[in-house]
């Protein structure tokens, strides 16, 4: 593309992103020294040194949050001093693009962007439109992918709040830059997914015994690798009578009957095929191993299908890690290795997941390798071990875990463990349909208890309005 020039980035600019830089990296290192050291506490005994750590801990946490105020307002003096840069040196074409943006919700201009930077260019939004769409112009763009700016202007023109008027000034100006719109839209269109999200809570806060709480939603994703792609989503309500005990909650005996009712409901009242529908169900940390592949549906009077063998896929993710503060220290962590999956998506799951062995307590995943992303296991027998473990990869950040349920279909995990991250939710998918398809239950079992977490941190169970609905 071909930009009209623009006034070179002013000294003063520069220095003040090089001091933030290495703010930036002192801020890392001293969240690694936390880390270091609350480990070390939560690991010894000794009440002297316990008092030494925490004292340590604090002046660390001082320094964390001195460091990140000032982050925040070298960030704000950077912005302003841009602004005021560009108010003086804005090129025509892009001139033009901001007066169209100015009349548009600034919420739903920042959800485009923030949507269209790749992985690895995580950033704060500018507070200007001219910020924003200068920063979008100068970063570069990906080989055989749109530029970001115009990658930008295309998600922007597919949001459903625009008004006509402001969406045709937006596609005549992309069309002006070479951007084949409807294409672009076509495209993503086709190879949208569609989401079935269930979400399960206790009704108290790690308390299962009072019963749970479940919420679900249709999400239609177009870029499922996107970070932090806001979707619109359809609320689905349901109908199933809770349990005396629980109401309003539910017991776990009730969700295999949540789960054949939603399914009904996308079939029915949306029109979603089967063979499209992914299943997506954010579990507690209880729950984690639940069978959810092998529920049930009513697909005719006496006929009945299995949830793994008739969905396009059927995935675990953590309701704890999206809904519960325990595992807020961990959410950097588990961004970065959910980044750094985007980046080696066609390595081998041989490689990207690593052996652990809970049985024997081998439960740490070794990161400092940039081709691990995760790991696979056999699950311990017992219940309170299970769950120690998820509490474990958890606050690890571990982003993606196969394991299986029963030790003597380990060789069935080998096989999958030879296809690539960006394979493993198909190729998994197809093993259950050809598992679930055994007439011998007892061989239907055995062969289909392999098992998913796939939970991207940018997609999380979405914020519904019900009454709007």
């Amino acid at each position: 593309m071909d930009w009209e020039s623009s006034v070179s980035e002013p000294y003063e600019i520069k220095c003040k992103k090089i001091k933030l830089k290495e703010l930036e990296n002192f801020f890392e290192k001293l969240q690694k020294d936390y880390e270091d050291v609350a480990r070390q506490r939560n690991h010894t005994t000794n009440a002297q040194e316990i008092n030494k750590l925490e004292r340590q801990l604090d002046t660390i946490l001082k320094n964390l949050e001195r460091v990140g105020l000032e982050c925040n307002q070298l960030q704000k003096e950077i912005q302003e001093l841009e602004a005021n840069e560009l108010a003086t040196a804005v090129p025509k074409t892009l001139q033009a693009l901001i007066d169209l943006l100015a009349p548009i919700d600034f919420e739903t201009v920042t959800k485009a962007y923030r949507a269209c930077l790749s992985a690895g260019r995580l950033r704060p939004v500018p507070e200007t439109l001219g910020t924003l769409v200068r920063q979008l112009r100068e970063i570069p763009g990906d080989p055989n992918e749109p530029e970001p700016l115009l990658h930008f202007v295309s998600l922007l023109i597919q949001e459903p709040s625009l008004e006509n008027e402001q969406r045709e000034p937006l596609e005549s100006w992309a069309k002006t830059q070479g951007l084949s719109v409807q294409e672009q839209i076509a495209e993503q269109i086709e190879t949208a997914e569609i989401c079935l999200m269930v979400k399960v809570k206790p009704r108290a806060l790690n308390d299962p015994f009072l019963g749970y709480l479940v919420s679900a939603a249709l999400v239609a994703d177009s870029s499922p690798f996107r970070p932090e792609l806001e979707l619109v989503s359809k609320p689905i309500p349901i109908s199933v009578p809770p349990d005396p005990k629980y109401a309003p909650g539910y017991s776990q005996d009730d969700l295999p009957h949540i789960l054949n009712e939603l399914i009904t409901t996308c079939g029915n009242e949306h029109g979603v095929p089967l063979t499209e529908l992914i299943i997506q169900c954010f579990l507690p940390i209880e729950l984690m191993s639940l069978p959810v592949e092998h529920w049930q549906f009513q697909i005719g009077r006496k006929q009945q299908e299995y949830s793994g063998r008739r969905c396009k896929a059927v995935i675990v993710r953590s309701s704890d890690r999206h809904f519960s503060s325990d595992y807020q220290l961990a959410s950097g962590d588990w961004k970065k290795y959910w980044n750094r999956l985007l980046t080696i998506q066609q390595s081998q799951c041989s490689k990207a997941l690593v052996h652990i062995d809970p049985i024997i307590g081998k439960t740490r995943i070794n990161w400092k390798s940039s081709k691990v992303v995760g790991c696979r296991f056999v699950e311990h027998d017992n219940p309170q071990q299970r769950e120690n473990l998820w509490d474990e990869l958890l606050s690890q950040g571990t982003p993606i875990a196969m394991w299986i349920r029963q030790p003597t279909t380990k060789k069935k995990m080998q096989s999958l463990s030879t296809c690539t991250i960006a394979e493993l939710s198909t190729s998994l998918a197809e093993h259950r349909q050809r598992a679930l398809s055994h007439d011998c239950e007892v061989a239907r079992l055995e062969a289909a208890c392999l098992c998913l977490l796939f939970d991207n941190p940018y997609r999380p169970f979405p914020t519904i309005d019900y009454q709007s609905a």
